[in-house]
């Protein structure tokens, strides 16, 4: 029996949740989706203790035949402006000839382990030169690799207003404005402009006071009703993140009372490398995979890093992610220090962003594909 849609989406927006809250501790941007993906591959390799395939289906919001079954419907009918790419690479003379059981969805990029080179070539070539490197390294000892690579750039339908300040000023015309009231984090502001293509980007801000976890559980809340209209509550006084003026004048209306919105946003870019290895469910992930590897070659290691690139623009919004996952033979060298690059984000008040893919009668309708957490810096 196959998952419906929607309860894909509700999967996949609770696993980006609990990951949003784990990884975006502060200024960053995150794909839950594409961690998603690869528990989703790797619970069907077949190879979990009953244990570790009760974690990997608690993780994954769904039985494992119906994570698998999920997977194979996105990537047979690919969302028009997010390219998605999995891919598992696997040294098969130092794995078990089980491998040969585990049989991937046809979409997979299923071949040899690659060296670095050639890992970040795939990358770059994935995410259209967004990211460059393979988060995850290939050492002489990596066994079996798992990959997921999600992108995209769309453009505004009309561009943002550039203000001397550096933000980005929104109007009915370019952006849709709307106050909602929500169970996570009580009234929120939405600016959402109007793009092109199929994936709105939500910016969604709370009370200052509301704790951050909060907010992007509030954001993913939003992401959720943006497949339909989203209604708000009426703006009859000022609120946290917005200021109410009244005048009357005379003019052609058939309605009582006209509502002018206009905003303020961001313009940002920010870079991160998110350490995986204790996310949900990649635990007994790794632990089902580490049985295709040699007796010789265990106690295996494993660690799973997800390299993400986001940019909010006049124009438009551009984002990236690469997830890896490698299994290594015992026997692992100490791990290398990453470099990681942090961009400071300017807004006004820290706030959640969610791209969510729009796309009736596909399987990528309403799914979350990126997070950002944006801190403010200076603004007014």
């Amino acid at each position: 029996m196959s998952a419906d849609p929607g309860q894909l989406v509700d999967a996949v927006r609770r696993y980006a949740v609990a990951l949003d809250t784990q990884v975006l501790t502060g200024p960053g941007v995150c794909s839950g989706l594409g961690a998603w993906l690869l528990l989703a591959l790797a619970a069907g390799g077949g190879r979990a203790t009953d244990a570790d395939l009760a974690e990997l289906e608690q993780a994954l919001g769904l039985p494992a035949d119906e994570a698998v079954e999920a997977l194979t419907r996105l990537l047979d009918d690919p969302h028009p402006a997010v390219s998605a790419a999995v891919a598992r690479w696997a040294d098969e003379q130092s794995l078990t000839g089980d491998l040969a059981e585990w049989s991937v969805p046809e979409r997979v990029e299923d071949g040899p382990l690659p060296d670095q080179e050639g890992a970040d070539r795939w990358a770059s070539e994935r995410t259209d030169g967004l990211i460059e490197r393979f988060p995850v390294e290939i050492t002489e000892l990596t066994r079996l690799v798992l990959a997921s690579a999600l992108a995209t750039r769309i453009s505004w339908l009309s561009p943002l207003t550039e203000l001397e300040d550096g933000g980005l000023g929104t109007e009915g015309g370019t952006a849709r404005h709307t106050v909602i009231e929500t169970q996570a984090a009580g009234p929120v502001a939405v600016i959402t402009p109007r793009s092109t293509s199929g994936l709105a980007v939500l910016s969604v801000i709370a009370d200052p006071q509301v704790p951050r976890e909060q907010v992007l559980a509030a954001a993913h809340e939003i992401a959720a009703r943006a497949t339909g209209p989203l209604d708000g509550t009426e703006v009859t006084s000022d609120g946290h993140a917005w200021t109410l003026t009244e005048h009357r004048e005379v003019r052609p209306s058939f309605r009582e009372v006209v509502e002018e919105w206009t905003g303020w946003v961001p313009s940002w870019r920010l870079v991160s490398d998110h350490d995986l290895t204790g996310a949900p469910g990649f635990a007994a992930a790794c632990a089902a995979l580490e049985a295709f590897v040699l007796p010789a070659g265990r106690p295996a290691d494993y660690e799973v890093r997800q390299s993400a690139v986001a940019a909010y623009t006049a124009t438009g919004f551009e984002a990236a992610a690469v997830t890896g996952m490698a299994v290594r033979a015992a026997g692992m060298p100490p791990e290398q220090e990453v470099l990681v690059r942090r961009i400071h984000v300017r807004m006004d008040r820290p706030h959640a962003v969610v791209a969510v893919a729009l796309a009736d009668g596909s399987p990528w309708h309403g799914l979350p594909v990126f997070t950002a957490w944006v801190d403010p810096v200076g603004t007014r």
